[in-house]
Parts: structure tokens; C-alpha cells; sequence
């Protein structure tokens, strides 16, 4: 068994202690598999200096040459062989050009038992019929985004009786079913049933605005029911409103608790997902490590200061996003600031980074693509 898969058989998910010699040595064969099986990250490790013999600790994961999620936007970059994708991801694009992520078979298996162990720690699984409503997208043949595929893997943890999805098809563009929406509430309402709802935050204060605005009898939902936010607000940023008032909104008209309410951080260009823990932080497990970096020189940050996100992990071999720089702003908290009982570190979302130009080796990436 490899140290990556020990790590990700690994019971405890939020043990950096104990995992810490798993992860470093799991990151050494992430670092060299991509080295060894994709010529434009040999030349970004070449030409960044950077070898394996400078990673002796964890803390020297936070010199591994960070690639922005810009270069995945216009570049395919793969370190298996093409005839081994099983699995193609898009981001959602909504600020132009999608990144382009592929995952092999060995990925999605550790990418699952990821979630598997996440969800059972959180409590997230259970054996009720569930009825599903996901403000995302209807799945429709040739739509490759993640956030899809993360809505449909999600309605795994409990068995699904109906799922109605937010944005339907209407020929070849997606529309807000708004109505539609609101007739499943009032049904689930009735089925009393548990309800999870997954999705974007933005579509989740519309229909509860709509509700409110229009003077609808507030509903009662199964206590065990669920709201998964993800993805962020995307267009809809100049009505985004803080978390807790959001939560605030949910109880009061669907009647699901505020602890029952998380949101989670994902992307595509990441395959690791962070839930929000009972008191609403994002923890870091142990397959993972979080590094906010300066916006001019993405020299790594310690707690407390804003600056460019950024992950290690060595999940995915199929594309060398080992280390990756996010186009978020955010800040990295100690866990013991927290007081859910994980001690790992928890970071918080400041909001997206502007359009900044920093040349870096992450900037500078796709200058190898073409033999510069």
C-alpha cells in the first residue's frame, strides 16, 4: 500500500499530529509522479528550483511551485495517459473560460473514501428516504461541471425518493424554475419526509426572499433535514448577505436549525471538499494543507492575514495540482479558536481576489506550454 493510500485509509480525519509523516511521504509521491509522468511540471520544478529532497518536513510543502487556477483555464495538462480518464470536470465558468480537470480511476477512489470518512464524521449519513432539492443544475448530457457531479454524489448519503434540481433545462440554456422550487418545498412540506438541500447560497436567499416577500406561510421541514451551500454567490454577489443571516432566514422559513445548515468549499481545480464543522468553520483534514500567500509575492502567511488561498494535497494523479493558488482572498484561523473540538486549522472566505497581474512561477506557468 502507498503512503497516499495509507493516508487516505487513515480513521481520523482531522489528525494532522498523528498523520503528519503520512502526509509528508504522500505528498513525495505525489510530487514525483507528476514530475515523472508530465514534462511541463518537470520544467516547472526545474526552472523553480524545487526538488524532493527540499520537502524534510510538512511545513516544506509550502515551497512546492503553486500553479494558479487561471493556467487550468486554457491548458490541458495531464500526467496519466488519456485512454485512463475516467472522469472530465468543468468549473462552473461564470467568470468566462472553465478550467479543464480530469481524474483517473485510483483518484476517485481515494476522492471517495474521502467523502465517505467526512460525511460520517459530520453525522451526514443516513439510511431515511430523503427527498432532494439541488439549486444547481439539471444534469444533461454534455455537461461536464463539477459542481453537478458534486450535487448528484452528495444524494448517495441517504437514499433519494425525488430530487428536483433548481436550474432547468430549456433548450440549449439553463432557467431558474423558481416555481417549481417552491411547489417541491410545499410538497416535501406535506411528505414530512427529511429534506436536503445542496446548492448555491444565491438561490437559496431568492427563494426564501421570494417567500417572505410574497407572505407564504413559513414551512416546518422533517427535523432531520439538511441545507448543503456551496459554490459561492457567483453573479449574484450585490445581494450577498452574511452566512449566519442567511442560516437565520432558513430556520425561520423552512424551519431547519442553524446547525443544520453548512456550507462547504470546494473546486474543481481541488478535489478536496471542507464542510463546515457545528460552529460553522471550515477545518482542514488530514489530507490536506491550507497556505494563505502575500498577493505580491506568494511567500506563505501565518495565521491571522489576508492573502491569496492556497492548497497541498496529493489526492489527484492525474493532473499535477498538487500545489494549487486559488483566485480566492482568505485568512487561516487556529483551531482552538473554534471550540467544536477540531483542533486543525480553519480558514475563512474574504471573497474573490481582483484582477491582480503578479508574475510568478504560478502566473508564469503556461509560458512552458509554449516552449518559452
Amino acid at each position: 500500500m502507498t503512503a497516499r493510500e495509507k493516508l487516505f485509509a487513515y480513521s481520523k480525519i482531522y489528525d494532522h499530529k498523528g498523520s503528519e509523516s503520512l502526509f509528508l511521504e504522500a505528498m513525495r509521491e505525489s510530487i514525483e509522479h507528476h514530475r515523472s509522468h508530465c514534462e511541463f511540471y518537470e520544467k516547472l520544478l526545474k526552472d523553480q528550483k524545487f526538488c524532493l529532497e527540499n520537502l524534510k518536513t510538512v511545513k516544506d510543502c509550502e515551497r512546492i511551485p503553486p500553479i494558479s487556477t487561471q493556467f487550468f483555464k486554457y491548458h490541458e495538462v495531464l500526467s496519466i495517459k488519456k485512454e485512463e480518464i475516467e472522469i472530465h470536470a468543468t468549473s462552473s465558468g461564470t467568470q468566462g473560460q472553465k478550467s479543464q480537470i480530469f481524474l483517473d480511476s485510483e483518484s476517485i477512489k481515494l476522492g471517495t473514501k474521502m467523502a465517505i470518512k467526512a460525511m460520517k464524521y459530520h453525522g451526514f449519513i443516513s439510511i431515511i428516504p430523503t427527498n432532494y432539492l439541488i439549486l444547481g443544475y439539471e444534469p444533461k448530457e454534455g455537461n461536464d461541471m463539477g459542481n453537478v457531479k458534486v450535487a448528484l454524489g452528495m444524494t448517495r448519503f441517504a437514499p433519494a425518493k425525488e430530487k428536483v434540481f433548481a436550474l432547468r433545462t430549456i433548450g440549449d440554456n439553463y432557467e431558474v424554475d423558481y416555481f417549481g422550487v417552491i411547489n417541491a418545498l410545499n410538497r416535501f412540506n406535506r411528505q414530512k419526509l427529511p429534506v436536503r438541500i445542496f446548492g448555491f447560497p444565491s438561490y437559496l436567499y431568492i427563494i426564501l426572499k421570494m417567500m417572505k416577500e410574497s407572505g407564504m406561510e413559513p414551512l416546518k421541514l422533517n427535523k432531520r433535514s439538511l441545507v448543503f451551500t456551496g459554490g459561492g454567490w457567483k453573479k449574484f454577489d450585490d445581494m450577498m448577505i452574511d452566512k449566519e443571516e442567511l442560516y437565520k432566514m432558513v430556520e425561520e422559513f423552512l424551519g431547519i436549525k442553524a446547525e443544520n445548515c453548512r456550507d462547504f468549499y470546494s473546486a474543481v481545480e481541488h478535489s478536496v471538499a471542507y464542510p463546515e464543522c457545528k460552529r460553522h468553520h471550515m477545518h482542514v483534514p488530514i489530507w490536506s494543507r491550507v497556505i494563505i500567500r502575500h498577493v505580491k509575492t506568494l511567500e506563505p502567511l501565518g495565521f491571522n492575514d489576508p492573502g491569496f488561498l492556497s492548497f497541498i494535497s496529493p489526492l489527484v494523479s492525474s493532473v499535477p495540482i498538487s500545489s494549487i493558488l486559488m483566485g480566492d482572498m482568505a485568512v487561516l484561523r487556529e483551531g482552538k479558536e473554534c471550540g467544536c473540538g477540531i483542533e486543525t486549522p480553519f480558514f475563512e472566505i474574504l471573497g474573490r481576489a481582483g484582477m491582480v497581474k503578479a508574475r510568478s512561477c504560478a502566473v508564469a506557468a503556461s509560458e512552458y506550454m509554449k516552449g518559452e
